[in-house]
């Protein structure tokens, strides 16, 4: 199929997924800090709550990005060897104008 991600998904279907997990993660460290600020209004404990929201949100969102990490890297397979071979090497090569002058 040309166009096809290397998961065989169409390329829209991918993006759509990667515009799911950035939006999600997004929520995550945004949502308690708002919720937290909204309960400082309430009891007037600024900016105490919006700060423990903040730590939770940030903490959530770590913990979804390295989740994510960990599936990127189980589906795509070794990458090691990839970047065993792509790899610039210095002094791989012999230098053709070393020497002349």
């Amino acid at each position: 199929m040309s166009g096809a991600s290397n998961d065989g998904r169409p390329p829209m279907v991918a993006a759509m997924r990667w515009v799911q997990q950035i939006t999600s993660i997004a929520v995550e460290m945004a949502l308690p800090a708002f919720l937290g600020h909204l309960a400082d209004r309430r009891w007037g404990t600024e900016p105490w709550l919006v700060g423990v929201g903040a730590l939770f949100g940030f903490a959530v969102a770590m913990l979804h990005l390295l989740s994510l990490a960990k599936q990127s890297g189980r589906s795509s397979g070794n990458r090691d060897s990839l970047n065993r071979d792509s790899a610039v090497r210095p002094n791989s090569g012999v230098d053709k104008d070393r020497g002349k002058k």
